[in-house]
């Protein structure tokens, strides 16, 4: 797989530390299932994230607090974790079969993309929404040739591409690819025309629309 559009070293370095929200955290996982090159940029992120609690100073802690601390910790549930990729030995392109990326499956308990229970937003493009409370999570599937309105960000997004692909004004985005966009950018992602294009978006906040009709159509088709 050529992957050509990549993470941002800030999104990363987020993701390493463990401080993005979950349906952005998702989108990062499964983006590196397939691409070599942002796994290998994530592992330098974590590495120095390693490095700088090094050389924190270590402050002494008193009895009391210490046991105070420990006592909240044996209370506390379980943590949720974040979606993280999948070993070496079981990473596989995205495209392959059709099969769902590791994380999705386990988010979703399925395995297959003919499994997924899409609902109609308006002709030849339908969604799934992710069961994520962090952030908003959802996978799109846009017709071939078919155009998504033209939008701005209220905050941050990921979109990966998973099949088929599209172009816009950044350029074109195939299987693999992923958009790493924050409110600065207006686009307006256009199917290529032999195949539907499936994506994963993962965001901290919703879109924008140009135009009164999206606008007003942006509360039934919850975008």
């Amino acid at each position: 797989m050529n992957v050509e559009h990549h993470l941002q070293a800030e999104t990363l370095a987020a993701y390493a530390a463990g401080s993005l929200p979950a349906a952005m955290a998702l989108v990062v996982a499964c983006h590196t299932e397939a691409c070599a090159h942002c796994r290998n940029e994530l592992r330098h992120a974590e590495a120095l994230g390693g490095q700088m609690l090094e050389r924190l100073p270590v402050k002494p802690v008193s009895t009391s607090a210490r046991q105070a601390m420990l006592s909240m910790l044996d209370n506390q549930p379980e943590p949720a974790t974040s979606p993280r990729p999948a070993p070496a030995a079981q990473q596989a392109p995205l495209n392959e079969g059709v099969l769902l990326p590791r994380a999705l499956k386990n988010l979703l308990q399925i395995d297959h993309y003919n499994q997924l229970k899409w609902r109609k937003l308006a002709p030849g493009i339908e969604k799934v929404e992710l069961p994520l409370t962090e952030g908003r999570s959802f996978m799109l599937r846009i017709g071939a040739g078919l155009a998504m309105p033209v939008h701005t960000h209220k905050a941050s997004e990921l979109t990966l591409i998973m099949q088929g692909g599209y172009h816009d004004a950044l350029g074109s985005f195939n299987v693999g690819d992923i958009a790493d966009l924050d409110g600065s950018v207006e686009h307006q992602p256009v199917a290529f025309d032999d195949e539907p294009c499936i994506c994963l978006a993962g965001m901290d906040g919703g879109l924008k629309f140009r135009g009164l009709i999206p606008t007003l159509m942006k509360p039934f088709i919850g975008l």
